[in-house]
C-alpha cells in the first residue's frame, strides 16, 4: 500500500530527489509572479479584444516575455562568483524553475481562445482566465505549507485568500497607472 504522504503523480513523474529549498523558492516566486501578471493581462482584456484575437496575443506575448526577462535576469544576476561551468548548470536549472511562468498563462489563454471561438460568451471567457489566476494564487500558501512539510491550517487558507486579494490591488494598481 502506497506511503499516504507521497505525492500522487505516476512514478515516471516524480522526482526522486527532494527539491532544494533555494529553487523550491525560486519555483514558488516564478508561479506567484507568473500569475500576477497574467491576471494583469487578463484584466486589461475586453470582449472585443478576446473576439479580435488581440487578448490572447497580449496574454500570451505576457507569459512568454516575462519567462524570458525571469530567467535572463536571474542568469545575468547568478553568474556572480561562478564558473562558466556552474554558470551554465544554474541557467539550465532556472529555465526549469521558471517554468510556472509558462504555466500560469496556459489556461487563461485557453479560456480566451474558448471566447474567440464563441464556444462560451467572451465576457465569461474573461472572468473564467481571471478566476483561474486569483485561484490560483490564493492556492500558494497552500502549496507553500506543502513543500514544506508543514500540516494545513484554516489560517493558511486565509492567508492565501489575502494574497489573492493583495495581488488584485497590485493589477489594479497597474491598471490605473498604465491605461
Amino acid at each position: 500500500m502506497p506511503d499516504s504522504s507521497s505525492p500522487r503523480l505516476p512514478r515516471w513523474l516524480r522526482s526522486t530527489e527532494e527539491l532544494p529549498v533555494a529553487r523550491s523558492r525560486s519555483r514558488i516566486s516564478s508561479y506567484l509572479y507568473g500569475n500576477i501578471l497574467v491576471l494583469a493581462a487578463v484584466f486589461a482584456s475586453t470582449p472585443d479584444s478576446i473576439l479580435n484575437w488581440s487578448a490572447e496575443v497580449v496574454v500570451a506575448a505576457t507569459t512568454l516575455t516575462t519567462f524570458l526577462a525571469h530567467v535572463v535576469a536571474h542568469g545575468v544576476a547568478q553568474q556572480l562568483g561562478r564558473t562558466d561551468e556552474d554558470a551554465q548548470l544554474h541557467l539550465r536549472r532556472e529555465l526549469r524553475d521558471a517554468v510556472p511562468i509558462l504555466t500560469s498563462g496556459t489556461l487563461p489563454i485557453v479560456m480566451l481562445t474558448l471566447g474567440a471561438l464563441t464556444i462560451l460568451p467572451p465576457a465569461v471567457a474573461e472572468l473564467s482566465a481571471a478566476l483561474i489566476l486569483v485561484v490560483r494564487i490564493a492556492l500558494t500558501g497552500i502549496l507553500v505549507e506543502r513543500m514544506s512539510h508543514n500540516k494545513l491550517s484554516l489560517g493558511v487558507v486565509w492567508t492565501g485568500i489575502a494574497l489573492a486579494g493583495l495581488s488584485l490591488v497590485i493589477v489594479a494598481l497597474k491598471q490605473l497607472l498604465i491605461h
